[in-house]
């Protein structure tokens, strides 16, 4: 039977291997403070979707809605979304080309104080930097935008 020896190295690396450990990342929240917190009532939140483009835009609330389309220069209002929620958003037709800005879209967020309503309006963009295609409110409330 041969026997393999350790170095210190060796063990060293192999301990510090075991011990590692690394927490889930919850959206962005331990990357980024989140653009604003939302009120969550135990009937979930309300998200408002306004498409300020001249094209379809396809979105889903992830376990809550299949993918739906959003026409352009329309609106829909989701209700009772589960929390945390994640929301996609994506053109329906166009492909996203990041070398011209074809495809991009960049969201601008509000929230209604009086009614609890989050408001994303969607609209074109051509800065790369500003591109967006998904919406995280997390049980806290905190709305990450990536």
């Amino acid at each position: 039977m041969k026997l393999k020896r350790w170095t210190s190295l060796s063990l060293a690396v192999t301990l510090s291997a075991l011990v590692v450990y690394q927490s889930p990342l919850s959206a962005q929240s331990q990357l980024e403070a989140p653009l604003m917190t939302v009120p969550v009532a135990q009937a979930g939140v309300t998200i408002r979707i306004v498409n300020q483009t001249a094209d379809a835009i396809t979105y889903e609330a992830l376990g809550d809605t299949q993918p739906r389309t959003l026409t352009a220069t329309s609106n829909v209002t989701l209700q009772s979304l589960n929390v945390p929620t994640t929301l996609t958003f994506f053109y329906e037709d166009i492909p996203k080309d990041r070398q011209t800005g074809t495809g991009l879209l960049q969201a601008t967020l509000t929230m209604d104080d009086a009614s609890g309503i989050l408001t994303m309006i969607i609209q074109p963009t051509n800065d790369l930097n500003a591109d967006v295609s998904n919406l995280t409110v997390e049980a806290n409330g905190s709305v990450f935008v990536f």
